[in-house]
């Protein structure tokens, strides 16, 4: 769940309470581990990349150390898995740590593709993102260097892969091979990687802008996807099938420069901006809707004037909401449901559905603050709903007042207004002046 505690909260408008980070509850809200007091998270995709490292152990020990008991295989794989998850979290730790020093403070969370919490953070000075960037490259260097010198110290005391186990010397030969392509990949300049967070670093420091610098760092990030694609064609033409995995990689840094530049454009047109200042100024009562009531019921109006907690039902033809919070019976708000969720129910199914049964629960929505500025909750939007029910109602926000009451919902459409005037206005921005149904002039 994401949500924004509000200063005080009203009995009828509650949310479920997460924490006033904005994000989902961390391993150390939960009694998780904690490392150098950092909450630790292992996603599924973790494991899953632990899946696959047990495969590919399992299809290279045998060879490695032909004729073991299948025990010592087991140790081994399980060595290699180790090693793999604990290089990904000292990597993402090495992070995290700098990043503290600089007043930035978060959660570690490691899935398949490694984690990049961290680049999400909004570091001061382009100092701090270097030196946050290169940390986690610099500890698996180090990492790398050790395994490295643990084997050849074997050697050199007369311990050859002969004398020692050498299911032993396959797990240190792992880990530095892990660490050594972690060290690798991660100093490519493409986007989420930081090589690229190094690019911008540099580029903000030179020119200053940190939005120029954003823009730099996301070309680089193509010019870098492009030639890893071709590299991969050019493998695949020569007959090696491993090209493929260069090419995927270059089609995927590519897509994800590209959107990192739109995201940076979204930035820059939003910064100065807080919700207050794009809520609609329509919005005094937010219409609710009935829980219980049938899909059928809801799109004929049929509701009388609601004389207790929960306001009258509004008509949809005669409504400009496109997104509507649903209510239960005691008033407490219990989900929000969108005019393209009861487009999904069937015509014959309509009038046996309730609203509840299709509005996407109160635990997966997103809550803010009319003071939170819109970069920051843009970046909480960006970041991949807790599951498929919280898709459904992608880039909606219900706003809190003050009190805690309902004060407002934004979808997606007064996002996309204020970015476009924002993007279109030159100078610095004017708060209140993008507010829907008014001229930003």
């Amino acid at each position: 769940m994401t949500m924004t505690h509000p200063p005080a909260t009203a009995p009828t408008d509650r949310p479920p309470d997460s924490g006033s980070t904005g994000h989902p509850p961390g391993p150390a809200s939960r009694g998780g581990l904690r490392i150098a007091g950092i909450g630790v998270r292992l996603t599924p995709g973790a494991y899953l990349l632990g899946a696959v490292a047990a495969g590919f152990s399992a299809l290279t020990l045998p060879a490695a150390a032909p004729g073991r008991p299948a025990s010592d295989y087991l140790a081994a794989t399980a060595g290699v898995i180790v090693v793999l998850l604990a290089s990904l979290v000292v990597h993402e730790l090495a992070h995290a740590v700098t990043a503290r020093r600089y007043g930035v403070s978060g959660t570690v969370s490691v899935g398949f593709f490694g984690g990049s919490s961290h680049g999400r953070a909004d570091l001061p000075s382009p100092r701090a993102q270097w030196r946050v960037a290169a940390s986690g490259p610099a500890v698996s260097l180090l990492l790398a260097g050790v395994s490295v010198a643990a084997v050849a110290g074997l050697s050199a005391l007369g311990l050859s892969t002969r004398g020692a186990d050498p299911l032993a010397i396959a797990v240190l030969a792992a880990a530095g091979w892990i660490n050594g392509l972690l060290f690798v990949a991660n100093l490519v300049p493409g986007a989420g990687l930081d090589g690229g967070r190094i690019v911008r670093a540099l580029a903000w420091a030179r020119s200053g802008d940190p939005t120029r610098a954003g823009l730099v760092s996301a070309r680089f990030g193509q010019v870098s996807g492009a030639v890893l694609t071709a590299a991969g064609v050019t493998a695949l033409a020569l007959g090696h099938l491993d090209g493929i995995w260069f090419g995927l990689m270059g089609v995927l840094m590519v897509v994800a420069s590209r959107t990192e530049a739109g995201q940076v454009l979204t930035t820059a047109a939003l910064t100065g901006l807080r919700v207050r200042d794009i809520l609609p100024a329509d919005q005094v009562l937010v219409p609710s809707v009935r829980g219980w009531q049938t899909v059928q019921a809801f799109l004929d109006g049929d509701g009388e004037p609601g004389n207790g907690p929960v306001p009258a039902n509004p008509v949809p033809a005669h409504s400009l909401a496109t997104a509507y919070p649903v209510r239960d019976f005691d008033g407490q708000l219990s989900g929000l449901v969108t005019l393209s969720q009861l487009m999904g129910v069937p015509a014959g199914r309509r009038a046996v559905t309730r609203l509840s049964q299709v509005a996407t629960p109160v635990d997966h929505l997103v809550f803010t603050t009319l003071d939170e500025p819109l970069t920051g909750l843009r970046t909480r939007l960006n970041v991949r709903p807790a599951g498929p029910a919280a898709l459904r109602t992608g880039g909606h926000v219900l706003v809190l007042g003050p009190w805690g009451e309902l004060a407002g919902v934004l979808t997606p459409a007064d996002f996309a207004r204020a970015t476009h005037l924002g993007a279109l206005r030159p100078g610095p921005l004017r708060p209140g002046a993008f507010r829907s149904g008014r001229d930003p002039d």
